[in-house]
């Protein structure tokens, strides 16, 4: 099975009545293409802005096979689709892969248990009162990775970088000095680069809670 996903980033100066058509015409895709299984598709999530960088809309669909997919491609229903986009596209991208793997539904003692080890893992404490090990903090917000230092008797340094360029989340460490588990003195400051929120929206505190 093959999950086609295109994103589109409509003009600035698109009128929204062209908008509005495109999204009544690409409804109309799955039903007028056998080749088509499990379609979706939505505008940007806007507030907060998550992931969504640069596009305002995006489509996804299953296709079973290779040959099903050069069907697709060439079906009248997805080339008719060209004429309404000249007007309002001002960027598109897509890309494909095969699907080799399904995860498996929740198991919450599972997640209990992995929380339990991820929190030895990551907030490892030294046997020597003088000294400590520096935790894993990158992926974590400045706030979280404050909370995590002091925990060990470490500080967050003041001086930090901001990391440019398209990543996955605001607020969010990328890198950090000294490395983690690294062996160091109780009081040692902790440096990291962390992504800006001017990237992709405001971090957002709500439902941002560590897993233990």
């Amino acid at each position: 099975m093959i999950r086609h996903v295109v994103m589109i980033k409509f003009k600035d100066d698109a009128p929204q009545d062209k908008i509005d058509i495109f999204l009544e015409e690409v409804k109309k895709l799955p039903h007028l293409n056998k080749e088509i299984r499990d379609y979706s598709h939505g505008l940007c999530v806007r507030e907060p802005r998550y992931h969504s960088g640069d596009f305002d809309f995006a489509n996804c669909c299953d296709i079973d096979t290779y040959e099903a997919m050069d069907r697709y491609m060439s079906h009248w229903a997805h080339l008719r689709m060209t004429p309404f986009l000249p007007d309002i596209l001002e960027n598109m991208i897509s890309f494909d892969w095969v699907i080799d793997y399904e995860g498996p539904a929740f198991d919450e003692e599972a997640a209990r248990e992995e929380a339990v080890k991820e929190k030895a893992r990551v907030i490892k404490l030294h046997d020597d009162a003088a000294k400590a090990y520096v935790p894993e903090i990158r992926g974590q917000t400045r706030e979280r990775a404050k909370e995590m230092l002091e925990t060990v008797g470490l500080k967050l340094s003041s001086d930090e970088d901001e990391i440019m360029g398209s990543v996955w989340a605001p607020n969010r460490i990328m890198f950090q000095t000294p490395e983690p588990e690294a062996e160091v003195a109780k009081g040692t400051e902790v440096r990291i680069g962390i992504t800006g929120d001017w990237l992709t929206g405001p971090a957002t505190p709500g439902g941002d809670g560590p897993a233990w």
